[in-house]
């Protein structure tokens, strides 16, 4: 097979299989980014945009990543007036559920435009999304080929329900089908459309604290599905979900992960490649095949996620070699105990020390992931995860907050056992707050000790004293927070 990237396009990214007999409609889809952290063009809505493109259909996109969310609701009745939608979509997290039920569900509701919602909160807490006034339809799961048959039945006159994977609301009764199968070839999704994305997309990202000479980033997905089961995750709940639907993990042939990275690289400019993959090193024979053809046809650095346990010298070395320069580790917590019992996560400590020990001697730098704050945790658990951030070479790394999102077994636990704060499900920034209150822990002190966890994690141990102050004395705490917010002016990054 000739090894262009016309020769690869013209096979593998042959486009899916849709109803035929609709009508072109103008379909516009919303991102409701609260978090307005850097973020790269959102894969699911990109390929979203694409297959709808790809039906013929027209398409626009209204992202609030660099908008006024306190001006969300007029900025969407501008946006409505200006494209005139026909249909509109809405991928919901639940973090941003709130938002979107208060700000722009009313107005969407007012303009008597069909609204289908779908993303993850609308997948795990259907029953609630669809009751709210303004929303008529709802993809449970991936939504690609649901959304474009939705557009299909519209354009012949189908009734909606019939509609694999679409939840139906008419009159005030709501009907529902089953999920629709999983998409077996990923090869057969269209190119993610990144034209209606702002151009700050492809440089705000956090590879570009690391690697301060990078222009446009791209974030490419070479699989989809993760084949764990974590219980901070929506992936237990979809794993049940699409019981008997098809295969949970999937991957793209290495032949498509080029043919895409190549038409990414000509015709967006990229200088950096982000693989947001939940686990890149699952296969060493899948890692050979795609860095012998990355480094030959590509030649882009790039960065990945991945877990300790999947980290060899062999993998490493071929990653290595094919241009790999970052790589993030979920690591979540430094209690090997907590980690066995309720986190599903076996590897051991020094699984983790060998995973980190061998990419730092690769020369790629190590992003390290926890999480702190989780159902059943003790300062004594969150006590070892800081002495492991202290003892491994880490370049970098990051603390977040467990967020029991709905869906997720943690979330269960978290209801059934009264550790979400009364009166708050869900708070406004995954990264530096939670709902959860621990027997012992508060929120106001989980919140505490994660920014202090993240801070002196970086320092010599010695420093120990001083975050114990800090913990303990609320003014010893107030002072350190004028110190970071003055530190932060002065040298600005978008790592928390």
């Amino acid at each position: 097979m000739a090894r262009g990237p016309e020769a690869r396009i013209s096979g593998p990214l042959k486009p899916p299989v849709f109803p035929s007999g609709m009508s072109e409609m103008r379909v516009l889809l919303i991102y409701p980014n609260i978090e307005q952290n850097s973020a790269l063009p959102q894969v699911g809505i990109s390929s979203l945009l694409a297959c709808l493109k790809e039906a013929g259909h027209e398409t626009g996109l209204l992202d609030f990543t660099y908008l006024d969310l306190g001006e969300a609701a007029a900025t969407l009745r501008r946006r409505l007036a200006d494209f005139e939608p026909e249909l509109v979509g809405l991928s919901i997290r639940s973090f941003e559920w709130d938002f979107v039920r208060a700000q722009l569900l009313p107005v969407l509701a007012k303009a008597d435009i069909p609204v289908v919602a779908g993303g993850p909160h609308p997948t795990a807490a259907p029953e609630e999304v669809i009751s709210e006034s303004g929303v008529s339809y709802l993809v449970r799961g991936e939504g690609e080929e649901t959304l474009v048959a939705l557009t299909a039945a519209f354009g012949s006159g189908a009734a909606p329900e019939t509609v694999d994977g679409l939840w139906v609301k008419d009159s005030g009764a709501v009907k529902s089908s089953e999920v629709r199968p999983l998409v077996s070839d990923l090869d057969s999704l269209p190119l993610p459309d990144w034209s209606h994305w702002d151009q700050r997309h492809f440089s705000d990202s956090h590879s570009r604290v690391f690697f301060k000479g990078l222009n446009r980033i791209g974030a490419l997905e070479s699989s989809r599905g993760c084949p764990y089961s974590c219980p901070y995750c929506i992936t237990p709940m979809l794993h049940g979900l699409y019981e008997g639907k098809g295969k949970y993990h999937r991957e793209k042939s290495v032949e498509r992960i080029i043919a895409e990275a190549l038409d990414r690289k000509e015709k967006f400019s990229l200088d950096y490649v982000n693989f947001i993959d939940e686990t890149f090193l699952l296969k060493s024979s899948r890692v050979e095949e795609f860095c012998g053809l990355w480094s030959r046809e590509v030649g882009l650095p790039f960065r990945f996620t991945t877990r300790p346990e999947t980290v060899t010298e062999e993998r490493i070395r071929m990653v290595k070699a094919a241009g790999a320069n970052l790589i993030g580790l979920g690591i979540e917590s430094g209690d090997p105990e907590y980690r066995q019992e309720h986190l599903n996560r076996g590897y051991s400590q020094k699984q983790v020390r060998d995973a980190v020990d061998i990419i730092s001697r690769s020369g790629i730098k190590t992003f390290g992931f926890f999480v702190m704050g989780m159902p059943h945790e003790t300062r004594e658990s969150i006590e070892r995860t800081l002495d492991m951030v202290w003892s491994l070479n880490l370049d970098h790394y990051m603390v977040s907050l467990c967020y029991p999102f709905k869906g997720t077994p943690f979330y269960d636990i978290a209801v059934s056992e009264g550790m979400l704060e009364e009166g708050l499900t869900t708070a406004a920034n995954v990264w530096e707050d939670t709902p959860l209150s621990l027997p012992g822990l508060k929120r106001s002190r989980l919140v505490r000790l994660r920014n202090l966890v993240s801070y002196f994690g970086s320092k010599n141990p010695r420093w120990r004293p001083l975050m114990r102050l800090c913990e303990k004395s609320s003014a010893a705490y107030f002072a350190f927070k004028v110190f970071r917010k003055i530190e932060r002016r002065l040298s600005p990054s978008d790592i928390l």
